[in-house]
C-alpha cells in the first residue's frame, strides 16, 4: 500500500506540473484568440460602416445583417479560435472540442435549457428596459433607422433572421465565450471569480452600450450553467432560444400570428402599471431559479450514481482515510467521476494557476479596448 501511495503522489506531481505549464500556454492562446474576437467585430463594423451598402428595404438591412455575422461569427468568433486552440494549444480535434467544454454525451436535462432559455428571453426584456430608462436619464439618445418591415410576411427572410441571430451567436459566441475563456479562467479563479469575469467579457464584446448590461447577466448565467454542468450545451441552447424568441415575437407581433398579438397585449396590460411589472418579472426569475435548481439535481443526481459504481469495486486507505480505485492511476478519470476529494483526502485542493502579467497583458489589452469602443458608443454613437 506505500509503495502505491507513493507511486500515485509522483503521477500526481507530475500532472499538476503538467497542467500548470499547459496553463500558460493555454492563457496565451486564449488571449490570441480573443484578439480574433474582438479585432474582428471592430473590423467588420468599420467595413460595414464605409462599405456602400443599399439599405432601402428591410431585406437589404438582412442581407447586412449576413454578411457581418457570417464573417464576425464563423471566422473570428469560431474559425480562428478553434485553429489557436488546435494548432497552437498542440491538440487533435477531440481534445480542442473538450477544452472548450463541447462534451461527447449529451445528457437528457440539457433540454431543460429550452424553457430556460424563453424564461432568460422575458426577464431580458425587463433588464433591457431598465437599462433603456437609465441610460435615457443621462442623456442618451438611440434612434433607430432600421426600414420598415415588409406588408407581408417574408418566409425567406424570418429563416434567415432565425439563423443569423439565434443559430450561429449560440455555437460560434458561445465556443469563444463559454469556451476556451472560461477553460482557462476556472484554472485561476473559483465559480464567482469565473462567473464574473466570464459575464463581464460576454458584455463588453458586444461593444454596443445599448446591449452591455443585459448581455453581462447572460453571459453570468450561461458561464454558470457551463461551469456546474460541465458541458457547453445547455448553454448553447439557452442561448439559441432566447435569440430565437426575440425574432420570433419580432414577427409574430408584426404579422400578428401564433400569440403574436396574445404577446402585446401583455405588454399593453403591464404598461404603466408597475405592480404587474414586478409581478411578472418575480414569477420569471423564480421560473428561472427552479430550472437552473432541477438542472443542477439531475447533474448531481448521476455523478452520486457513478460515484457509488465506481466505490463498489474499490478499496479503502483506513490510514489516509482515502478510497483507492482499482487499476492504473488515472488523473484525468478521478476528474471525470469529480472524486478528487475521495480519492486524495478531504484537504485536497485543486491547484490553481497564477499567471504572470505578461500571460494576462494581452487579455487585459483587449478588455480595455473593448471599454473603450463600447463607452464610445455611448458618447458618440460609434459606428451605430
Amino acid at each position: 500500500m506505500r509503495g502505491y501511495v507513493h507511486c500515485e503522489s509522483h503521477i500526481l506531481g507530475d500532472r499538476i506540473v503538467e497542467v500548470l505549464t499547459g496553463a500558460r500556454r493555454d492563457y496565451r492562446a486564449v488571449s490570441y484568440a480573443l484578439i480574433s474576437c474582438a479585432g474582428g467585430t471592430v473590423l467588420m463594423r468599420i467595413l460595414m460602416y464605409f462599405l456602400p451598402f443599399p439599405s432601402a428595404t428591410y431585406g437589404d438591412s438582412v442581407a447586412q445583417t449576413a454578411v457581418f455575422a457570417v464573417m464576425t461569427q464563423i471566422v473570428f468568433f469560431l474559425a480562428v479560435p478553434f485553429s489557436i486552440y488546435k494548432f497552437y494549444g498542440r491538440r487533435t480535434v477531440v481534445q480542442t472540442l473538450e477544452f472548450s467544454s463541447c462534451t461527447r454525451s449529451f445528457r437528457p436535462y440539457f433540454l431543460l435549457a429550452v424553457p430556460l432559455g424563453f424564461c432568460v428571453f422575458l426577464m431580458t426584456i425587463g433588464v433591457s428596459s431598465v437599462w433603456s430608462v437609465i441610460l435615457a436619464a443621462t442623456g442618451y439618445n438611440y434612434v433607430d433607422s432600421s426600414p420598415a418591415m415588409p406588408e407581408s410576411f417574408p418566409a425567406g427572410l424570418f429563416v434567415a433572421e432565425i439563423l443569423l441571430t439565434a443559430a450561429l451567436p449560440a455555437v460560434c459566441e458561445e465556443f469563444a465565450m463559454r469556451g476556451g475563456l472560461l477553460t482557462v479562467a476556472k484554472r485561476t479563479f473559483g465559480t464567482v471569480g469565473c462567473v464574473i469575469a466570464c459575464g463581464v467579457a460576454f458584455g463588453l464584446f458586444h461593444q454596443n452600450i445599448r446591449q452591455v448590461f443585459y448581455t453581462t447577466l447572460f453571459g453570468m448565467l450561461a458561464a454558470f450553467l457551463t461551469l456546474k454542468l460541465k458541458s457547453i450545451y445547455p448553454a448553447m441552447i439557452m442561448h439559441f432560444v432566447n435569440n430565437f424568441s426575440s425574432v420570433f415575437f419580432q414577427y409574430a407581433g408584426e404579422y400578428e400570428f401564433c400569440g403574436g398579438s396574445m404577446y402585446a397585449r401583455l405588454l399593453s396590460f403591464a404598461s404603466g402599471r408597475l405592480w404587474a411589472l414586478i409581478l411578472i418579472f418575480a414569477a420569471v426569475a423564480v421560473a428561472i431559479a427552479a430550472i437552473v435548481v432541477v438542472m443542477l439535481y439531475c447533474k448531481e443526481k448521476r455523478v452520486i450514481d457513478r460515484k457509488k459504481a465506481a466505490i463498489k469495486d474499490a478499496a479503502f486507505d483506513a490510514t489516509n482515510k482515502r478510497v483507492v480505485l482499482m487499476g492504473e492511476f488515472d488523473p484525468q478519470k478521478i476528474a471525470e467521476l469529480e472524486m478528487e476529494t475521495e480519492v486524495y483526502g478531504k484537504d485536497y485542493r485543486e491547484a490553481k494557476y497564477k499567471p504572470k502579467a505578461r500571460d494576462i497583458m494581452i487579455i487585459i489589452g483587449v478588455g480595455v479596448a473593448t471599454l473603450l469602443i463600447t463607452v464610445f458608443t455611448y458618447v458618440w454613437g460609434f459606428f451605430y
